[in-house]
Order: C-alpha cells, then structure tokens, then sequence
C-alpha cells in the first residue's frame, strides 16, 4: 500500500513538473506587445496623444496619455500619424498602392514614411500565417506560426506605390532587378551597384537614399 501510495505521489510530482515546464514554455515564447508614444489625426479632425501598438492590418490598439484607457482604431478612421520609434519619428499617412487582388488595381493602405523625397519607400506591416520547421525530439516538423510581415512600396508622389520584391524567395532576385530598372534605370552610377556582388532588395533603404541624393543634385 504504501509502495502504491509513493507512486503514485511521484507521478503526480512528474506530472507537476512537466505541466510548470510547459507553462513557462508557452510564457517564454508570448511576445510582448511594445506601445510607443504617438500623436493620431483622424479623418475628423480629432487629435489623439499617447501610444500605440504595431500599426497593421485593419486596425490597432490605442493607450490614451492621460487617462491610460485602451481602444481600438481603425486604420480607414486615421488621417496621418507621428509616431515615435527607438529609429527615430515615422510618419504614417493614408497611401495609395498598387494591389494583387483580382479586381482592384489599387488600394488605399495605412503606410508609414521610410524614405520620403523625390521617391518615396513606404513600409506596411501586415499578418501572415507560415509553416516554419523545426526540431522536435530530434525530429523535424512543421509549425504554423503567425508573423507580422512588413511590406516595402515604391512610390512617386503622382502615382499609386509599386511593392518591392524582397527576394525572400527563390528566383525573386531577378525580380528585384526588374524593380530596380523601373524606378533607378535613370541613376546609371546607381545601377552598377544593384546586383549580386553590390546592393540587394534588403538595402533597398539606401538605395532609395543614394538615389534621392542623386537626383537632388541635378
């Protein structure tokens, strides 16, 4: 009885242990979500101050300054924001891009400014759901996981943003160079460093930078 009794206390001991693991597991891997301070413009002229969650997808959430109360916006009720990042000031503005969708060629997106200039980079987050592998008991698998993934657009002020090809991809690298013609074939010093020993889709902040500064000087 007693040889029963101690165990089945150790099971529940395993048990335990095992249920605190899993637990502090699953906590280890919740991210945080960081709220940083930002001034709001809506549509209708009301002015918000406080801070902010990632701005993507339809809407987001909203901690007023003074009375710490959360809400949810909705990215079509905004006019612009200012918001204030550890990088420095973005700012974010209703803009018009160019989409995949089957019956609208365009649409009108909640963008923040990366480069603003004679080319403008826009950055858009949006969520995506991936299957990522991984190692599990020494066996490889699939996990389904949902990211939040940021999307870069190109655009003049006269016309709707063009999204970059990040080449995340294989057989996207040509893509980008198609890109890179389209919006630097004017800035030829530029191009001769575009390509696979020079600037890839990931450095396409500098490159926006590199040709603005370009292009100011003419």
């Amino acid at each position: 009885m007693t040889a029963s009794l101690t165990r089945l206390t150790n099971r529940f001991t395993l048990f335990f242990v095992l249920l605190l693991g899993i637990s502090a597991c699953q906590s280890s891997l919740t991210k945080k979500v960081k709220y940083y301070s930002t001034e709001i413009t809506l549509k209708n002229g009301t002015v918000l101050k406080g801070s902010t969650s990632p701005i993507a997808n339809e809407s987001f959430t909203f901690k007023d300054a003074k009375t710490s109360k959360k809400s949810t916006i909705q990215n079509k009720e905004v006019q612009s924001i200012i918001k204030n990042l550890p990088e420095g000031t973005r700012e974010y503005a209703q803009i018009e891009v160019e989409t995949n969708k089957k019956r609208e060629k365009t649409e009108t997106v909640l963008g923040a400014y990366v480069v603003k200039g004679i080319l403008n980079l826009i950055s858009y987050e949006a969520t995506e759901h991936t299957r990522q592998v991984q190692t599990v008991n020494n066996r490889q698998t699939f996990v389904n996981e949902t990211i939040l993934a940021k999307h870069y657009y190109l655009k003049w002020d006269n016309a709707p943003g063009k999204e970059v090809n990040m080449g995340k991809r294989k057989g996207q690298e040509e893509d980008f160079m198609d890109t890179a013609l389209e919006f630097f074939a004017d800035a030829p010093e530029l191009m001769k460093k575009i390509g696979s020993e020079g600037y890839q889709a990931k450095d396409i902040k500098k490159i926006v930078e590199e040709y603005n500064a370009i292009k100011s000087k003419k």
